[in-house]
């Protein structure tokens, strides 16, 4: 097969028209049927997930390019030819693989506009889910260019469509057993991703990722090799590498989807700047270290100044994902959710969140029982973070108006209490309130601040 014959095939072929149409279709089902994507791996999932539509697209342009030399009338002609059959089609195979290939690849970089984050982490384990996506596609093709041949009938690439979709929305309701997600599932060409949702901290095991590119490729195996059998007594041969994929993918596979995903621990791990006073985020959340850097030394320097002795580095967390071990008290440790909700925080924004409850991590255990609620707990937190900064609570959340819930009223007036107090006074209370906060000491933590008997 020369490359002037693969030009052709690719250029009166529907090779290229298919592709733009998948790569089209794509895109748009990812930009309209979710908000902008997180993190690069929940792009992925969800690519691998919308494969229930672009798989029976690919599997019907296949099969309408199988049909062409019926379309064309030159069956009787090409069968006089001295070439074996598989030497003549293996240029339009390789260029409907090219094309199945370069559709998944240009819907993923269409979609890669709709990630929050660009430059943000990359996980090693987005790189198989991407190479199976697209191997996929391939089988769909050569799988639809064999079908098409078998039935070579212009109703063929529209009702494999139809049936396509509807067997690949009604299967899984078929193999699903007691409620739950079985291995089985990987059969399927989409893949369903974690059931809680965590996309950017795991990744698909390599039990799975193996079976499914075993399965695959005995699909794809098998397709390509019904289409370039010419005889009907090859044609049983050529389901072999689908027998025999499924008798060894099939035990490979994990026992439930849950067990297929394992932790990202790459995700979790801390990078920190080279200069100090250090500052380290974990590297899922990279992207955004020049953006915390700053409000974060000068979170150092307000500890330094008003609450010695104060932490030397920081560590940025996120809100229940990064690392739960207790930090030294050297380390300044913030978990800042902002990061998944999508919300743009100024440098203020994220200096009062680095001060509240003077730079210490909630206690879960003082988050509200059913006898006390956590009002007045969140209320202490924030009155020592409008302390340190020297502000009312308006101005330390950069708002016209005082922080928002029930525990605004509290933290307004217990800040007048404090600050009704003598200096060294305030500062002592501001000290007993954070050495409680590093041992989730039990106590009213307003009542610490303010004096008064609650």
């Amino acid at each position: 097969m020369g490359a002037r014959i693969l030009r052709i095939e690719l250029r009166r072929s529907v090779a290229l028209g298919a592709a733009a149409l998948i790569a089209a279709v794509g895109v748009f089902v990812l930009f309209a049927s979710n908000p902008p994507y997180g993190f690069w791996m929940e792009l992925v999932i969800f690519q691998r997930d919308i494969l229930q539509l672009t798989w029976p697209l690919a599997l019907a342009a296949g099969a309408w390019q199988g049909i062409r030399e019926r379309r064309s009338r030159i069956e009787e002609l090409l069968a006089t030819t001295p070439r074996p059959r598989w030497q003549r089609v293996l240029p339009i195979a390789t260029a409907m693989a090219i094309a199945a290939v370069a559709a998944y690849l240009v819907m993923l970089a269409g979609a890669a506009a709709h990630l929050r984050h660009l430059d943000g982490y990359f996980s090693l384990g987005a790189i198989p889910l991407i190479a199976l996506g697209a191997l996929a596609m391939v089988g769909a093709i050569w799988l639809g260019l064999a079908i098409g041949r078998l039935l070579p009938s212009p109703l063929t690439a529209p009702m494999l469509a139809v049936i396509g979709f509807f067997s690949l929305a009604v299967s899984p309701m078929i193999v699903a057993q007691d409620s739950r997600d079985p291995g089985t599932f990987l059969l399927f060409p989409y893949l369903q991703g974690p059931r809680d949702g965590g996309f950017a901290l795991q990744m698909l095991s390599a039990r799975a990722n193996l079976s499914q590119a075993l399965w695959f490729a005995a699909v794809a195996a098998t397709g390509l090799a019904l289409f370039a059998t010419s005889r009907p007594s090859t044609r049983v041969a050529a389901v072999l590498p689908l027998l025999l994929g499924a008798a060894v993918a099939v035990p490979a596979m994990p026992s439930t989807l849950s067990v297929a995903w394992i932790q990202d621990r790459r995700a979790t791990e801390v990078v920190c700047t080279d200069d100090e006073p250090e500052v380290c985020i974990t590297r899922l959340h990279s992207h955004a270290l020049d953006q915390v850097r700053g409000p974060a030394r000068q979170a150092l320097a307000v500890l330094a100044a008003k609450l010695p002795p104060a932490p030397t580095r920081v560590v940025v967390q996120t809100a229940d994902k990064g690392p739960e071990d207790p930090q030294p008290r050297d380390t300044l440790a913030v978990r800042i959710s902002f990061f998944e909700d999508g919300v743009e925080y100024t440098s203020e924004d994220l200096l009062f969140l680095m001060l509240i409850g003077a730079g210490v991590p909630p206690c879960a255990n003082l988050m509200g029982t059913r006898e006390k609620p956590e009002t007045e707990y969140l209320a202490a937190r924030l009155v020592v973070a409008a302390w340190l900064l020297d502000r009312d609570l308006a101005a330390a959340q950069g708002r016209d108006e005082g922080p928002e819930g029930p525990e605004g009223p509290l933290a307004r007036e217990a800040l007048t209490a404090v600050r009704g107090l003598a200096a060294d006074e305030q500062r002592a209370r501001v000290t007993a309130f954070r050495d409680a906060e590093r041992t989730c000491a039990e106590g009213d933590r307003l009542d610490m601040l303010t004096g008064a008997a609650r």
